[in-house]
């Protein structure tokens, strides 16, 4: 089949457009995209981490009794928190966004609580 003018320009014009469109945006983006990609994957298999994590934070600011009693719960908690939020940034990789967790990963600043920016 042959191209008319109109779809010959076109596509020219599109070509033009893509040769001159920045390269850091789309650099930006897929390094944004693989980023959160990354994270996500991360989260998701390891958000089990929180759970010695928080046992070992709580009876490091108590005892031993509050530390595998309360820090097991709250670990739990945070477990489904970054597990979820791994959960979604995986599945909605492809929209470049912000950190939800603080620490980023589990094993990151391990002394310090897991946060959420909602």
């Amino acid at each position: 089949m042959k191209m008319n003018k109109t779809g010959m320009a076109l596509a020219a014009a599109a070509v033009a457009m893509l040769a001159v469109s920045s390269p850091a945006v789309a650099g930006d983006y897929a390094s944004d995209s693989g980023s959160k990609f990354t994270r996500g994957l991360a989260n998701a298999a390891t958000g089990w981490g929180e759970i010695p994590k928080n046992i070992a934070l709580e009876t490091n600011n108590s005892n031993a009794l509050v530390g595998i009693t309360y820090g097991t719960v709250k670990g739990a908690f945070q477990t489904v928190g970054r597990t979820v939020v791994g959960a979604l940034e995986l599945g909605t990789f492809f929209i470049p966004s912000d950190e939800v967790v603080q620490s980023t990963y589990v094993w990151q600043n391990a002394s310090e609580e897991t946060t959420y920016d909602l």
